[in-house]
């Protein structure tokens, strides 16, 4: 009495088989990395070379940049004050990340900050002492991120991409009204791309095709495939 059904679950098989695999696609992402070593600032003539996303590899939808700024050094002080006197400082530097036109694409600040008081002048400007003191190894980092859905012209191709970096000492200090101060900054950077695409998957044969005179060439609905056999068989209903 069912001997037929095996046909009707291949016909549906059939036509959902076809229509996946004419609308298929896979979402997936490439992800590279680039940096400036840390070093002395101040620099403007640093890059980090990326590679460009290849078109036939599928559809980009999305450019996300990441950049992580780096300070590192030291402050000295020495307080010529003629009072007790709390001083802070700052070693910082502004990291740029730019387009190959020099326009801004990302930017950072990363700031280490110190906080001490001093008594006096002592006499002695050796930044050390009751009236100053040498902060070394100091260090941090700050990120800075953004994503672009449009407007890829920038990052298309088969070649690399080079974005300028650039590292420009923004260290300070305040408190003493008579301040020695000696700060040596060092700045680096370290970039992240990632792009996320769909992976276009080309049209693949059915595993199993319907005769022409039961199924058209064209894409079935499940319906219309029903209502087809249930015409033929109506046993089965």
């Amino acid at each position: 009495m069912h001997r037929h059904l095996p046909q009707l679950q291949m016909a549906i098989f059939a036509i959902a088989t076809y229509a996946v695999s004419m609308h298929s696609a896979v979402a997936a992402s490439l992800k590279y990395e680039s940096s400036v070593t840390v070093q002395r600032t101040n620099y403007f003539d640093k890059s980090v070379t990326l590679p460009k996303f290849n078109p036939e590899l599928g559809d980009l939808t999305s450019v996300k940049l990441t950049l992580i700024g780096a300070v590192q050094g030291s402050i000295e002080l020495e307080s010529r004050d003629a009072s007790v006197t709390n001083v802070t400082a700052d070693l910082a530097a502004e990291v740029r990340l730019l387009k190959p036109d020099k326009s801004l694409l990302l930017a950072t600040l990363p700031t280490a900050s110190i906080s001490k008081q001093f008594t006096a002048f002592d006499g002695i400007k050796d930044f050390g002492g009751t009236s100053g003191a040498t902060f070394n190894n100091l260090s941090s980092q700050e990120t800075d991120s953004t994503e672009l859905t449009s407007g890829f012209d920038l990052f298309l191709g088969l070649g690399e991409l080079v974005l300028p970096v650039t590292a420009e000492a923004k260290s300070r200090s305040t408190g003493a009204g008579n301040l020695s101060q000696e700060f040596n900054t060092f700045a680096g950077a370290n970039v992240e791309i990632i792009y996320d695409y769909v992976v276009r998957i080309p049209k693949a044969e059915p595993k199993r095709k319907v005769p022409e005179s039961q199924i058209s060439l064209g894409i079935l609905a499940a319906v219309g495939v029903c209502t087809l056999l249930k015409s033929k068989y109506p046993h089965l209903v």
